[in-house]
């Protein structure tokens, strides 16, 4: 045997390794999924507030919010890995599951999964990237060489070349000053009072079928938005505006609608405290009302 054939021999031994090796775990994981062994989420974790649950069970509460969401992942993931199998259908399976498996081994790594699955996400991501190795020339020629094939490079006037070039750039200038005034300006109105609150003391209402204010949450990152939360667990969403020169602060109903106005009145704030004095659409007289920020 000729030390040419050996090399393909041992090419062709590892080219079929890897495909069978990123079958074999996608297979488990895939069926994993569809049977139900993974994205079930415990009761005891669904009873923690939000803020205090651990990036891998928030991760496993997101995919399996939808079954069918789950469900897809996991047959993407037993298709995939049908489609390694066979020599034909290898690169299409590559291209399948790549995008899956590198963005599964971010969510490990970015969400504190335990340590052992991001490294199982980056062998499998590796194997496939390998895969892609054994077929760097034809790649490059699709990718790359005879990409224009369709449309063949033509010569264009030097000003034309010069807009093509200056759309591009507007393009890109459009989409990243709209997205900073959208993040920075349209969705925030910094004011003196953002943040979480929870009620120490006051009445806000005299009216005993509706539940007590236990906490204010004036949104940063949703302008004018106020969030009333109640002693039975429910939230009310209204507008809010604050006037940090007279110190006065209105509320209504509606959030960017306004709707009836539920609350007129001002505020002092010193340090983490809060004091709104003023008076509740349904309350009969004026309210005083403390707050301290979380």
């Amino acid at each position: 045997m000729s030390e040419a054939t050996h090399d393909v021999n041992s090419g062709r031994w590892g080219y079929r390794f890897l495909r069978f090796f990123v079958s074999a775990f996608l297979l488990l994981y895939g069926f994993a999924k569809l049977f139900g062994a993974q994205f079930t989420i415990l009761s005891s974790e669904l009873d923690k507030p939000m803020g205090q649950v651990s990036g891998f069970w928030l991760t496993w509460y997101y995919f399996s919010y939808s079954s069918i969401y789950g469900n897809l992942i996991g047959v993407v993931q037993v298709l995939g890995a049908v489609l390694l199998m066979f020599r034909k259908t290898t690169l299409l399976g590559v291209f399948l599951l790549l995008p899956v498996i590198g963005n599964i081994f971010l969510i490990n790594i970015f969400y504190q999964i335990d340590i052992g699955t991001p490294i199982v996400s980056l062998l499998l991501f590796g194997a496939l990237v390998g895969i892609l190795a054994f077929h760097k020339k034809e790649l490059l020629e699709v990718f790359w060489i005879k990409q224009n094939s369709a449309f063949p490079d033509r010569r264009e006037a030097k000003w034309m070349i010069w807009v093509s070039y200056a759309v591009r750039v507007l393009l890109i200038l459009v989409a990243m000053v709209f997205s900073y005034w959208t993040a920075n300006y349209n969705n925030r109105l910094p004011t003196p009072l953002d943040g979480a609150w929870e009620v120490t003391s006051g009445s806000v209402q005299n009216d005993a079928s509706v539940s007590p204010l236990t906490a204010v949450f004036f949104e940063r990152n949703r302008a004018y938005m106020c969030v009333f939360k109640r002693k039975d667990g429910s939230y009310e969403q209204h507008h809010f505006e604050v006037d940090p020169a007279q110190r006065t602060i209105t509320i209504w109903k509606e959030w960017l609608r306004k709707g009836d106005k539920i609350f007129d009145g001002s505020y002092q704030l010193s340090g983490a405290e809060l004091r709104l004095n003023g008076k509740f659409a349904n309350s009969a007289g004026e309210t005083v009302l403390l707050l301290s920020k979380r």
